[in-house]
């Protein structure tokens, strides 16, 4: 009986562990950019790490998610978008399936901003124009295909939609399309509830969330942020934000009763959820990320103080969560993104460049630097497994090996 019971033990560690290892959406598991892998290197040496496949995926922004070895993303090309499945190891296309869609390329490349969401064997996405999709992972057959566009009315922004999909619970899905978002069944497509045939626009992913034993979803809209109950879309609150061309592509960071939103054009701000209403903290522009949402590790916020679009002084910051005040900040990194492992910070620049920079508040600590691809690169990277991936507009996919050798 022993025996058997650890080998019980030894399966579910197994499994935990694989789980962990996986990046099944975006922002990784828990939605917040932080991975928990920690056995993973950084002493590159003066040749950088180790390239290990790379793939054409179509022009875009889609970032990947990593599951059960495989990899999943999006692109266009030739006047159609494509949901790619792609060997881990190898990079070897799996499956792809592709539907006719516009390239959308208003004031930059185009193509899918979306990053798919694995979950229980399924993989679901969305284009810029509304149509979502559910796709077997195993084989890419279609489950099941919704037009948001047709079916709901609701006015489509210049740049569409993309925000990536996110599961609400195993059995709904939720979009960032319309005033304040949709939920769909997961199973079946069905428009569970929907917010209304109003324009407005978010480049923001949905947050999932409680306040107070609440169920909450964030919808980061063009002028304010937007609560609401994902069983029904019933608004719990909301909260005005957005001023100049209301670009907003940072997801809210959630920390216990407190929400931190911030735009390239419209700085920071912390905010306090209680019951019903909320109230700001702080707000100033110490923190205005664009490109890429910061992390959040041991009450300090990393990432990118662009200072508006395409401006000069632009850094890489700590700030302090509680205060808003600046801990340091160092130039050089550009629109870049950002996301965390362990206490170590992996930072893509919009150029390309790869750092890892060390998470400590007292001080800007760079452990590696390398530049890896070339290019626009406005995509999160990606760890899971202990390989990295990077991807630029154009797409072109990189997988690098992080793995300590042996």
């Amino acid at each position: 009986m022993r025996s058997f019971q650890m080998a019980c033990v030894a399966a579910v560690t197994v499994e935990l562990a694989t789980r962990a290892a996986d990046w099944p959406s975006w922002r990784g598991p828990e939605q917040n950019g932080i991975s928990q892998e920690t056995n993973w290197s950084s002493n590159w040496g003066t040749t950088g790490p180790k390239k290990v496949w790379t793939a054409s995926v179509g022009v875009g922004f889609s970032t990947v998610a990593v599951s059960a070895d495989r990899v999943f993303t999006a692109g266009w090309a030739d006047g159609q978008d494509s949901v790619r499945c792609l060997d881990a190891a190898t990079g070897k296309v799996l499956w792809a399936y592709s539907y006719e869609e516009k390239l959308g390329n208003k004031m930059y490349e185009g193509g899918p901003n979306a990053t798919p969401v694995v979950a229980g064997g399924r993989v679901f996405t969305v284009s810029k124009t509304g149509r979502t999709l559910c796709l077997d992972a195993a084989s890419g057959k279609v489950q099941w295909e919704v037009d948001l566009a047709k079916q709901i009315g609701a006015k489509l922004s210049d740049w569409g939609v993309s925000g990536s999909p996110v599961l609400a619970d195993p059995k709904t899905v939720l979009i960032a399309y319309g005033p304040a978002g949709v939920a769909l069944d997961a199973g079946t497509g069905r428009v569970l509830w929907n917010s209304g045939n109003g324009k407005d626009m978010t480049f923001a992913t949905p947050v999932v969330t409680q306040f107070g034993g609440q169920p909450t979803a964030l919808f980061f809209m063009s002028e304010k942020l937007v609560a609401v109950d994902p069983k029904d879309g019933r608004r719990l609150w909301t909260s005005a934000f957005g001023q100049g061309y209301k670009t907003h592509c940072s997801d809210p960071l959630v920390v216990g009763d407190r929400v931190f939103i911030s735009s390239g054009d419209d700085g920071g701000e912390l905010l306090k959820v209680t019951g019903g209403s909320v109230e700001r903290v702080w707000k100033n522009r110490n923190l205005s990320t664009f490109t890429g949402t910061a992390v959040l590790l041991d009450g300090m916020l990393y990432g990118h103080e662009t200072a508006g679009y395409k401006k000069a002084n632009q850094e890489l910051r700590c700030v302090d969560l509680k205060t808003g005040s600046v801990k340091w900040g160092e130039k050089g990194f550009g629109q870049g993104s950002i996301i965390a492992a362990g206490d170590r910070l992996i930072v893509l620049s919009d150029q390309g460049e790869l750092s890892v920079v060390r998470a400590n508040s007292a001080k800007f600590e760079l452990l590696a630097r390398f530049q890896v691809i070339g290019g626009k690169c406005w995509t999160t990277p990606v760890l899971a497994q202990g390989r990295l991936y990077v991807r630029n507009a154009k797409g072109e996919l990189l997988c690098l090996d992080l793995r300590p050798k042996a």
